[in-house]
């Protein structure tokens, strides 16, 4: 597993601006501030990301099935234990299987079922959890969970 870094930059009150190292760029911001649109919130970008990992798995382990019209809908759909998380979050794979592949239905599920039990770094930091711990300014730890 390679080891990820990216630069989260504050480019306003409540707008930042998260940059990787091969220079793509991101904006967030809160989703009631009319003057930092067109942008993401931090919820909305992990929900992408975890749409982004699924496709790019099932690019990689559903080739057998032509799946260029396919489209995830990734969304939170309940109302969390804690006012600070999100509660459960729905993936959903649309698109219509091709009818000239026997084997469609089957190799699709299957592609969907390794991204979420061992490929998608994303969904499975997601369903199991990772450490955080939060680094002050002088090199002390400010939080570790």
């Amino acid at each position: 597993m390679a080891d990820y870094r990216i630069e989260t930059v504050r480019t306003g009150y409540r707008n930042w601006t998260a940059r990787n190292d091969r220079g793509a760029e991101v904006r967030m911001a809160a989703a009631d501030d009319a003057d930092a649109q067109p942008s993401f919130t931090p919820v909305e970008l992990l929900l992408a990301a975890m749409g982004g990992c699924g496709g790019l798995v099932v690019d990689r382990t559903a080739r057998a099935v032509d799946h260029d019209d396919l489209r995830i809908v990734v969304e939170s759909v309940s109302d969390p234990e804690d006012e600070g998380r999100v509660g459960r979050i729905r993936v959903s794979y649309e698109f219509e299987l091709p009818d000239n592949n026997p084997r469609a239905e089957e190799v699709f599920a299957r592609a969907v079922r390794l991204t979420h039990e061992k490929f998608c770094t994303v969904s499975r930091t997601v369903e199991h959890g990772a450490r955080v711990e939060a680094i002050l300014p002088d090199g002390t730890v400010g939080f570790e969970g």
